[in-house]
């Protein structure tokens, strides 16, 4: 069934046929209220606009944003657009181990989906030191390996830093050579590891359902100062391997293979 980004550019996302659509747009909008994209905002969608959206009935519309506030994530007034009550929380806990990668990478294949400035998920504007709802660089790619699709990383940038790199950089290298051709010196990396509903983009570009669950790598890179240069968010195809660890227990660093 065919889909519009927010730029209104149709794509075509894959849903279960067996699953009711009004639930498989429920899952895409909680998703995107618990990643903190809409916490403080006013435009969230209503009735009329999920259902151009996502190409279905205000009928089907109306069922998923119901649901939504019954689960209290979704605030809706006669007369209003419905608000997202949902703020994300972030640990205060100790950073996570260092994690740097060894051995040589994949030769991927790059295909560049997107480059926009948008409001970022909470967890990317917290990377930077910043409150939620503000707009990052963003830039969405599909990783292709040995001729079929692997996985769709999204790098989220200050717009500074992003706005910077070249077109044809992003459609041939990882972003931390880019970084290096530009003259940055890295540092470390934090990450975590989180199974997630697929966005819509995401479901597309891997040929998977937006019903199926796929294993999100969440990267924190940062220069040899320690200050951020971007969150990344790579969503893997259910049918490829994570890469290979080794935890030093001495140490307490993570040797992680592949994994930018």
């Amino acid at each position: 069934m065919p889909l519009s980004n927010d730029k209104g550019h149709r794509v075509e996302a894959l849903f279960d046929s067996d699953i009711p659509m009004h639930y498989q747009i429920y899952q895409q909008l909680r998703a995107e209220i618990l990643d903190g994209i809409w916490v403080g905002r006013a435009d969230f969608p209503g009735e009329e606009e999920v259902a151009s959206r996502y190409g279905v009935s205000v009928i089907t519309s109306r069922h998923a944003l119901v649901r939504l506030v019954e689960e209290k994530l979704l605030k809706r007034e006669r007369g209003r657009r419905p608000k997202a009550t949902f703020v994300p929380s972030v640990s205060k806990e100790a950073s996570a181990p260092s994690v740097f990668p060894t051995g040589p990478q994949h030769p991927y294949a790059y295909q560049v989906v997107e480059t926009e400035i948008r409001v970022a998920q909470t967890e990317a504007c917290r990377a930077f030191g910043l409150e939620s709802g503000v707009e990052l660089w963003h830039c969405t790619r599909l990783r292709k390996f040995e001729g079929r699709p692997h996985s769709v990383v999204l790098n989220v940038q200050r717009i500074d830093i992003g706005k910077k790199h070249k077109a044809s950089d992003l459609a041939k290298l990882p972003m931390n050579q880019i970084f290096k051709k530009e003259g940055y010196q890295l540092g470390a990396i934090e990450r975590r590891i989180s199974a997630k509903v697929p966005s819509k983009i995401v479901a597309q570009y891997l040929g998977i359902s937006v019903n199926s669950a796929v294993l999100v790598h969440a990267f924190v890179l940062a220069d040899h100062e320690n200050i951020p240069l971007e969150w990344v968010q790579i969503a893997l195809h259910p049918n490829e391997l994570p890469p290979l660890e080794r935890f030093d227990l001495r140490t307490g660093i993570v040797k992680v293979s592949d994994i930018l």
